[in-house]
């Protein structure tokens, strides 16, 4: 098996899937993996691929969230989310600002491209529900009325 990841995923990959299965999978990280040489001559290919990444940091910011409410009884702010430990960092780059509201309910957690176009298209949102919701705003903030993603 070991062969089988080290050939399918590559060095750097099967390093780290060795890590998450070593610890029985409680490797959890909210930093985006670096592009790949080459992937800024494919505008499209990056948008997707930065849009995704950005969906997969606001759920790992939902299970630091998720983390910090089954501990301390409340919903909290990035910052004090990478203090207590629940994140191990707050997600950066990319291109996208990612912010948080805590609310008397819940939290809702807004991502929205810094330069519309080059660094993504579309803008998200997520609240304690899970769903993540999104779509085209120019650039603009996503809302809970827009369709799920």
């Amino acid at each position: 098996m070991l062969r089988l990841v080290w050939n399918a995923l590559g060095y750097r990959a099967a390093a780290v899937a060795l890590a998450a299965l070593a610890c029985g999978g409680c490797l959890v990280t909210t930093t985006a993996p670096p592009i790949e040489p080459g992937m800024e001559k494919l505008p499209a290919a990056n948008v997707a691929a930065r849009e995704q990444i950005v969906i997969d940091q606001l759920t790992m910011i939902r299970k630091g969230e998720d983390l910090h409410f089954a501990t301390k009884g409340s919903y909290a702010t990035m910052q004090q989310l990478v203090d207590d430990g629940s994140l191990n960092i707050a997600p950066t780059g990319l291109g996208y600002t990612i912010d948080i509201t805590v609310t008397s309910s819940g939290y809702e957690l807004v991502a929205v491209p810094t330069e519309y176009g080059p660094k993504g298209r579309r803008s998200f949102f997520m609240d304690q529900s899970g769903m993540v919701r999104g779509d085209d705003h120019q650039g603009g903030a996503a809302t809970a009325s827009d369709p799920p993603v």
